[in-house]
């Protein structure tokens, strides 16, 4: 498969720094084994396209993962575990779906304002969610009494499940129900008798990226290995 390296941008995570990301060809589709591999090394995907920062004055993006047997929820987790039992979820394969297009949209205008993800949230719907090139995706549905609360895509791999991308209604925010999604990939992973969980990248001192850190034990790919990421575990 052959890579390139995309132009310099900025940073979404940091201020004053530009992001270079080496990338798939995107006429290649990355099919299950070889996306499989890639992930072990640290990439990650964005519809059929594969990627990794590689940043010339910067590697504070790190990739991480949650070995899901050892995991054990801290008070915090099990609170928002708890208020949310009555919330169902259900597994079906990525396709176009109204419903989970116009979360998706109000999810984008809430979290994203004027980055300009809201602003073409139709077209990265169908890039994001709906284009899954080869690798077995799949979304987890999260309703209750017939209500749309969230939508979250997965990849399942010989080596673990990926947690692509999550979007929730920014109605209920004392529910907590970015976490609560986290929480129940772990536990939709121990099912699949699958090992980790990646959660994608984690920046240390980006302010959105903190909530990572919660999941413990957590490891992380520093210096070409998976290695457990020794931050202290904040407990409320």
């Amino acid at each position: 498969m052959a890579f390139y390296i995309s132009a310099l941008q900025k940073c979404p995570y940091l201020p004053d720094q530009e992001e270079l990301l080496v990338l798939s060809d995107p006429r290649e589709m990355v099919g299950n084994v070889q996306y499989g591999q890639l992930l072990q090394k640290g990439f990650r995907r964005n519809g059929s396209v594969a990627y990794r920062p590689m940043c010339p004055q910067c590697d504070a993006c790190i990739s991480v993962r949650i070995p899901v047997a050892e995991f054990q929820p801290d008070r915090g987790q099990r609170r928002t575990w708890g208020r949310n039992q009555g919330i169902q979820i259900r597994e079906q394969a990525p396709q176009w779906d109204a419903a989970h297009a116009r979360l998706f949209a109000e999810y984008q205008y809430w979290r994203h304002p004027g980055g300009g993800m809201d602003e073409h949230a139709d077209r990265l719907y169908r890039e994001m969610i709906v284009e899954t090139g080869g690798v077995d995706a799949r979304l987890l549905v999260f309703e209750q009494d017939d209500h749309l609360l969230a939508v979250a895509l997965v990849d399942v791999l010989d080596g673990g499940v990926s947690a692509v991308y999550t979007f929730y209604t920014p109605d209920l925010p004392q529910r907590g129900l970015g976490i609560f999604a986290i929480l129940s990939q772990i536990e939709w992973t121990r099912k699949q008798r699958l090992p980790y969980l990646y959660l994608g990248y984690w920046v240390a001192s980006s302010p959105k990226m903190d909530y990572k850190k919660r999941f413990r034990p957590l490891e992380g790919f520093v210096a070409g290995d998976w290695r457990l990421l020794s931050a202290a575990r904040n407990r409320e």
